[in-house]
């Protein structure tokens, strides 16, 4: 820790920042502030990047409708004579069926941007 310390001493010599205090406090880590402004723990956070990421989602799907033909009925009839004839008793038609819309679950490639993170979170 007191490497990391003394690296991070450095390198904000490197970038001129002149001003800049590092310290050490035991166990939570280095301290650091610049300028007199914001106080952070320069090691308690890393920084994770944006990565797409495959994620399962609910996706609602509509109903579709569809043409079906329907065959014409016949049935065989006897006339006066006693002979069997064949003949139609309903015509033939389309019919339209509506089907439900559903839920479906479907992966899906999402854009996680990248974020700071507690260390070990990762």
């Amino acid at each position: 820790m007191k490497r990391l310390a003394s690296v991070l001493v450095a390198v904000l010599a490197l970038v001129g920042a002149a001003s800049a205090q590092v310290t050490y406090s035991g166990q939570r880590g280095v301290h650091v502030s610049s300028y007199g402004g914001s106080r952070g723990y320069a090691s308690s956070r890393v920084w994770v990047a944006g990565r797409y990421e495959t994620v399962c989602q609910q996706v609602w799907v509509p109903g579709c409708s569809e043409r079906v033909w329907v065959q014409p009925v016949f049935a065989l009839r006897y006339d006066s004579c006693g002979r069997a004839v064949r003949v139609q008793i309903a015509a033939g038609y389309w019919r339209t069926l509506h089907h439900p819309g559903h839920y479906e679950s479907r992966s899906v490639r999402v854009w996680q941007p990248g974020h700071w993170a507690p260390r070990g979170s990762c």
